[in-house]
């Protein structure tokens, strides 16, 4: 490759002509940025912009330039305020776009720039402050919120007022200007307020309108609209499919479409759109039907919750398809991204350049109920794994995916455990269930000998792709199925039968640990073969001081780092276990997890403390990420005694301060977090050192002007002195890798940015038997 840079020089033009071998540029994402994981699937709301069609997804939003088709994708990793969309609108005299949330936070989208109010999120308003709908009118924005009616200005960006329709605090779900009044929808039926009247913050000065048909047994009023001089309402029955559209003239009320289910109602460029479940019901003015959208090119059955008519075309947000196109019921397309096909992820596993993820789940101790199965990840292509499209497991008892694991042998090898009928099921193509393991076909056991149902809570497999499987509530709790498929499981002591399993990892020397609710943890060696029992080797850990010294029986998480040391986090803290070879031979008290204690002055504090830990990784540079169950991610050095980062919703992009599991991207260190809010993930400065620099990656390559962030030299050597010396061989800059991952800033070592040119990277690790190598070049262009 050739790169010719032009650069001024004392009034003379330098010509810089460089040639050579392996300069490349990869898309990778930036060291330290923040990425979050959504589906382009789930849509709620659509709006249209100038030349920009604007859709909100339960996570996120989506913009679609009309003129170039071009697709942007904000998150509240990147752009947004917050995580949960709930409404939007599209004020055309300050051409901005309002973007309401879920806990009342509200953003305004004005030429690029996000500017946030979080007026109504910090009131001292209790209870839900979820933004239904919003209504530009005039210079203001009326907000249909969970406890009344918010008045924005839009020109200051504050609020002017806020509306009760009632002495109690009342839900309005939706709201029309019509004939200088407000109409409101609430529990109660509509509610009619002035324009004009500065008092509405006063529930007298609004109107109960009599005239709408009393169903509040049945259901509830939804959706409003105004629409060529009348207001059209939409009643949601408490059965399915018998909703009606009410036409509201002349103070009257006439059922317009009757047994529907009604899902919105918009106006757009003279036509009224009626969203339903099967279609979008599109009128002309004279309430004659135009035409009705009931199909899709991509073939799914449509749910549309909003829809709006631009240049021709409708735009449509469908909560199962997404942001959808038509020109007709013959003719649409979906505006999408790459990204996971639900918004819902309990586990993850990362191996082999594949990220898979279980997106099942509980209700308290019970099941979620849920079937949308599992993701993969490869290539950032998303592939699903939803179980009412996989074959094998129609008219099967299996519900939630709560475990995950990728075979490390075989990348395309993944095994997901459930809460169900059918505990385990396995894709060996990453998109096809093709095994499944129930208690007939398997040593698998049932929570119970009256529930028929089987909880995995764990899988991880071995080099020799043999999987482990913690199964809860049985008697033989660790098993076992043979990479020749013959199932093995075993006696770990009578303490351990038949509690809840958590967490498995397998050491540095083939030992098996195991978490349990209540019964501490198990290290189980089975010796040279799975079949002979006569060399198997058990060693339960409890509170006791001489059998373990646990800070509690209930351990959740547990990990296995470069040193073989065993670190567990449970509900009262984190411990490790230093030595852990020889714990089989060791005597009572001589196994016991240690508490890691450091100094402040003459106080010495236990670190972490009684944090609940819930889960624990270990990333390329042997540090140790920290999950918990309400104070967000740690991250702490090796030896656990320093504090590198805490990342919380306070002080970061993360989601929410639960967090679920963490698995980490060996390969660029990319760490991604499973939180209540959904996942995100963070690009950190370590990842697995590799000794034979078979894949040595510098970005960005080259450097433009205007970038001023980290140069990352990744696929290095473990823990490796890096030094950057221009082409001269003159010292420009050193540092150590975290794990195989380097990063420059750009400086010189007097802190000065670096002039344009090639700079050579080199490398070297603490052995006397291999010398120094160039491992890359990176340009700077200023």
């Amino acid at each position: 490759m050739v790169l010719v840079v032009f650069q001024h020089m004392k009034s003379k033009i330098l010509f810089l002509l460089i040639s050579f071998y392996g300069f490349f540029s990869v898309s990778q994402v930036e060291m330290g940025k923040w990425r979050m994981h959504i589906s382009p699937i789930e849509a709620i709301d659509v709006a249209s912009g100038d030349n920009v069609i604007y859709g909100i997804l339960t996570k996120g939003l989506i913009e679609y330039d009309l003129s170039g088709g071009e697709i942007t994708r904000r998150t509240a990793a990147d752009y947004l305020s917050d995580v949960s969309p709930s409404a939007i609108a599209y004020d055309q005299g300050s051409s901005t776009l309002l973007i309401g949330y879920d806990n009342g936070n509200l953003d305004f989208l004005h030429n690029e720039t996000i500017i946030n109010l979080p007026a109504i999120l910090q009131s001292n308003i209790s209870g839900i402050k979820r933004i239904n709908n919003i209504v530009c009118h005039e210079g203001r924005a009326y907000l249909a919120t969970r406890f009344g009616i918010v008045v924005i200005n839009l020109a200051k960006r504050e609020v002017k007022d806020t509306y009760y329709t009632s002495n109690a605090t009342e839900e309005i779900k939706d709201i029309a200007i019509f004939n200088d009044s407000i109409f409101a929808l609430s529990s109660e039926g509509m509610k009619a307020g002035a324009l004009a009247n500065q008092f509405l913050a006063d529930p007298a000065q609004w109107n109960i309108v009599n005239t709408i048909p009393d169903y509040s047994a049945s259901g509830t009023y939804n959706s409003i609209v105004r629409y060529q001089n009348n207001l059209f309402i939409g009643f949601n029955h408490t059965d399915y499919s018998r909703d009606t559209v009410f036409q509201y003239s002349n103070g009257q009320f006439q059922p317009l479409i009757s047994d529907v289910e009604v899902n919105g109602l918009s106006m757009s460029d003279n036509f009224l759109l009626v969203c339903v479940d099967g279609s979008v019901i599109v009128l002309n003015p004279d309430l004659t039907e135009n035409q009705r959208i009931f199909q899709y090119s991509h073939g799914t059955f449509p749910e549309p919750v909003n829809a709006l008519f631009d240049a021709g075309e409708f735009y449509i947000a469908d909560k199962a398809s997404g942001i959808v196109k038509a020109v007709n019921a013959f003719s649409s397309q979906r505006i999408t991204f790459e990204g996971p096909r639900y918004n819902s992820f309990y586990r993850a596993d990362w191996n082999g350049g594949v990220l898979a993820v279980a997106s099942g789940g509980f209700t308290g101790t019970a099941p979620s109920f849920s079937r949308k199965g599992g993701y993969v990840r490869e290539n950032e292509e998303w592939k699903s794994l939803s179980i009412s499209d996989q074959a094998i497991l129609q008219n099967t008892d299996v519900w939630d995916f709560i475990s995950v694991a990728i075979n490390p042998s075989n990348s395309e090898e993944i095994a997901f455990g459930t809460f169900s009928g059918i505990p385990v099921v396995i894709t060996d193509n990453g998109s096809t269930i093709t095994d499944t393991f129930g208690f007939s076909n398997s040593l698998l056991t049932p929570i119970s000998t009256s529930v028929d149902w089987g909880l995995i809570s764990d899988l991880s497999f071995d080099d020799n792709s043999n999987l482990w499987v913690a199964n809860a509530y049985s008697d033989r709790p660790l098993k076992v199925k043979a990479e020749n498929g013959v199932w093995y499981d075993f006696d770990l002591g009578s303490s351990v039968k038949n509690k809840r399993t958590r967490r498995i990892a397998i050491d540095n020397n083939g030992v098996k640990w195991l978490c349990m609710d209540d019964g501490g943890v198990v290290a189980f060696d089975h010796g040279e073969s799975l079949s002979d029992i006569s060399d198997d080797r058990h060693l339960v850990f409890s509170t006791s001081p001489t059998g373990g010294d646990l800070p509690t029986g209930s351990v959740e998480a547990i990990a296995v780092d470069f040193d073989n040391n065993i670190w567990i986090g449970t509900p009262e803290g984190m411990r490790v276990l230093y030595n852990s070879s020889g714990i089989f031979d060791a005597s009572p008290g001589n196994y016991n997890f240690q508490k890691l204690l450091i100094e402040f002055g003459e106080n010495v504090e236990i670190v972490l403390g009684t944090t609940h830990i819930t889960d624990i990784e270990i990333d390329g540079a042997n540090r140790k990420w920290i999950g918990t169950a309400s104070s967000g991610v740690f991250l702490l050095s090796p030896d656990g005694l320093e504090v590198l980062e805490n990342f919380t919703t306070e002080n970061s992009p993360l989601l929410n301060n639960t967090i679920v599991d963490i698995t980490i991207d060996d390969s660029n260190g990319e760490v991604y977090f499973v939180t209540d809010e959904g996942m995100i993930s963070y690009r950190s400065d370590a990842s697995q050192g590799d000794p034979s620099y078979s894949n040595v990656i510098v970005f960005p390559n080259p450097v433009h002007p205007d970038y001023f962030g980290p140069v990352t030299i990744q696929g290095i050597a473990f823990n490796s002195d890096v030094k950057i010396t221009d082409m001269a061989g003159n010292l420009v800059y050193q540092t150590t890798s975290n794990g195989g991952t380097a990063v420059w800033n750009g400086k010189t070592l007097q802190g000065e940015r670096v002039a344009t040119g090639v700079y050579l990277i080199w490398t070297s690790i603490d052995d006397p038997d291999r010398k120094g190598r160039k491992v890359g070049k990176v340009v700077f262009i200023n």
